[in-house]
């Protein structure tokens, strides 16, 4: 009798224990919790290439690419350009991903930006997931002198704020600055002023100088053809607009 209570005894104990052992498995498989954090990634980041010239630009465009999980707002910053280059206003700095914006950085100095390499880095702040960084260079290199064709002897040139009829003028490149011309003999009077040429555009821009006592700017175009070239200027004089024509 004393052996059968012990086995009984034994049985039960090794069946509770299988029983709570099941228990606790049970319970550690059902307190696993999965986190969804916020995922995203910037595309179409790549080394870029600015010409420094007056007027000239470039853009980036890029993509702020909802992953997986839950979303969150993101939110864009770009680290300092070099001098003389700027960055325009419009570019979409926030939002909730999927979203595209440009880029757009140019340069706006009329002599030209500095060329050489300027490592920059695109930061992609996350609401919550902090941030993501995206290097890339910008490179400014020295635009490609063009003015040849439009230097040289003009012998018919007029001036319509002038009363003195045809005159001739002689237009030479600047020494130091590339595709920076000077006038030689503004409305015949010996008068030397400067413009900027533009060789995508074809277009002069003359920047406010004071020569005599008179302050001059303007913009214009120059072109050529085989046979000749040509120039045509509207000039204000602080008081007057006048038009230059050129041939």
């Amino acid at each position: 009798m004393k052996k059968t209570i012990l086995l009984t005894s034994i049985l039960f104990a090794a069946t509770t224990a299988i029983i709570i052992s099941c228990k606790k498995t049970s319970n550690t498989t059902n307190n696993i919790i999965i986190n969804h954090m916020p995922a995203f990634t910037v595309n179409g980041i790549h080394d870029i290439t600015l010409v420094n010239a007056g007027a000239n630009y470039i853009t980036l465009p890029i993509t702020v690419q909802y992953s997986d999980s839950a979303q969150e707002v993101v939110t864009l910053s770009l680290s300092a350009l070099p001098s003389n280059v700027n960055m325009d206003t419009t570019w979409i700095t926030s939002g909730i991903p999927t979203f595209s914006t440009n880029i757009n950085i140019a340069d706006t100095t009329l002599d030209g930006a500095t060329p050489g390499n300027y490592p920059m880095i695109l930061t992609a702040t996350g609401a919550t997931s902090g941030k993501k960084t995206y290097p890339f260079n910008l490179k400014i290199v020295a635009e490609t002198p063009c003015i040849a064709h439009i230097v040289g002897k003009y012998s018919d040139c007029y001036y319509s704020c002038s009363t003195g009829g045809y005159y001739a003028d002689s237009v030479y490149s600047d020494p130091v600055t590339v595709n920076k011309i000077w006038f030689s003999n503004i409305n015949n009077t010996g008068i030397k002023i400067y413009a900027r040429y533009n060789c995508g555009t074809q277009q002069l821009t003359i920047p406010a100088q004071t020569v005599g006592g008179v302050t001059y700017s303007g913009s214009g175009s120059a072109y050529y053809s085989l046979t000749s070239h040509h120039i045509s200027v509207n000039l204000n004089t602080g008081t007057t607009f006048c038009s230059l024509s050129m041939n």
